[in-house]
């Protein structure tokens, strides 16, 4: 929802329009410094205990993201947001991954990897179009309330024990980071990197260029992203019949080939300002038909007393690299007489970023083959 609004929030709070990516970068940063503290209250407490603070602790910083006047209050609650939201992702991950098993486990997966797809036809959208008709705060107040019902749904689910909620916080934090001691854990956390890397140096400049160049409204950057919202959810049902004929490394490099041949094409190409969101659905295609397979590897890579562990510090690769991506990207831009420079440059290295996928899941083992 950041994308379409940074222009008008950029132009309330005084920050200038080239560094309107920081707003977005500042998130997953965030939110891979809270993974790492987090991840083994995850183990330790359960699933839905954590779940319960750190949907509360977003619903907080949302609002306070709303209240927002200046440079200074709008990145202190950005920087709380990662904080509490930035974990919420792989927590409901391993709590799918602890209550399911086999082929449901696959679906139950799936499912929740499709809440992403979802979100960008009906939220961004939606967000877009609160801040078009009354203000950019109107749609914090807006996932500030969407999060109230969350976390009522949140306290309706059945707690599950991992079997470690007595051990020490010191040894599961050492456990976190042995887990960069196997070598086919850390070929797996390299992926996830390049896996988002590139998309991110794209996605935080988004906004201006399409408001900018393209002389989108903050509405119709947002039914650009329902368009990409639409191409996810079309790769999310796709992949688990992919899954079915293509091996786990094979779906995860052919949408990481789709999504990045999509980049390079988009921010590159001439085109009509209608085929836009024709290029969001192919990217976003391409995006969400290789995560579940991915998710999917993570998920039966390590037992369920080191999953919460696994997921977390696999969510804080994928946050740093996207993080990363804004810091990158945003340097390469330029705003000259009312349009953004450096898009088609920073379309190139997300290319490049995202082809790396493919000989990094290859050069990992068969997984079932793989002991610990």
């Amino acid at each position: 929802m950041m994308v379409p609004l940074s222009t008008s929030i950029s132009e309330s709070i005084g920050l200038s329009l080239e560094n309107s990516g920081y707003l977005i970068a500042v998130y997953p940063l965030t939110a891979a410094c809270s993974a790492f503290i987090t991840a083994p209250f995850s183990d330790r407490w359960g699933r839905k205990k954590i779940l319960l603070v750190l949907s509360s602790g977003f619903f907080l910083s949302t609002l306070g993201c709303a209240l927002s006047f200046d440079v200074f209050t709008m990145f202190t609650f950005r920087i709380l947001s990662g904080f509490f939201g930035g974990p919420i992702m792989p927590n409901a991950l391993a709590y799918t991954g602890d209550l399911f098993t086999g082929e449901k486990r696959a679906k139950a997966i799936t499912l929740v990897m499709l809440g992403f797809a979802i979100a960008s036809i009906f939220g961004v959208p939606f967000g877009a179009w609160i801040g078009d008709l009354f203000s950019w705060e109107a749609s914090f107040y807006a996932v500030a309330g969407a999060t109230l019902i969350c976390i009522f749904g949140i306290s309706m689910m059945r707690p599950i024990e991992t079997g470690i909620e007595h051990n020490r916080i010191f040894v599961q934090y050492m456990e976190l980071l042995k887990l960069w001691k196997f070598k086919e854990i850390r070929r797996l956390f390299y992926t996830s990197f390049f896996m988002l890397a590139g998309l991110f140096g794209l996605v935080p400049n988004l906004g201006p260029w399409l408001t900018m160049n393209m002389g989108m409204s903050m509405t119709q950057v947002g039914f650009c992203y329902m368009f990409g919202g639409l191409g996810g959810i079309i790769g999310n049902q796709l992949s688990p019949r992919a899954l079915k004929h293509i091996s786990k490394p094979g779906v995860v490099s052919l949408g990481s080939g789709i999504m990045g041949t999509s980049i390079l094409l988009f921010t590159n190409l001439s085109y009509p300002v209608a085929l836009s969101g024709i290029f969001m659905a192919c990217l976003m295609f391409g995006g969400s038909f290789r995560m579940p397979a991915f998710q999917l590897i993570l998920t039966e890579t390590l037992p369920i007393y080191m999953r919460g562990r696994l997921m977390s510090m696999s969510m804080i690769v994928m946050n740093f690299s996207m993080g990363l991506g804004g810091i990158w990207s945003t340097p390469l831009l330029t705003l000259e007489n009312g349009i953004v420079y450096g898009i088609p440059t920073i379309g190139v290295i997300a290319f490049c970023a995202t082809l790396l996928v493919v000989p990094l899941i290859y050069s990992t083992k068969k997984f079932s083959e793989v002991t610990y």
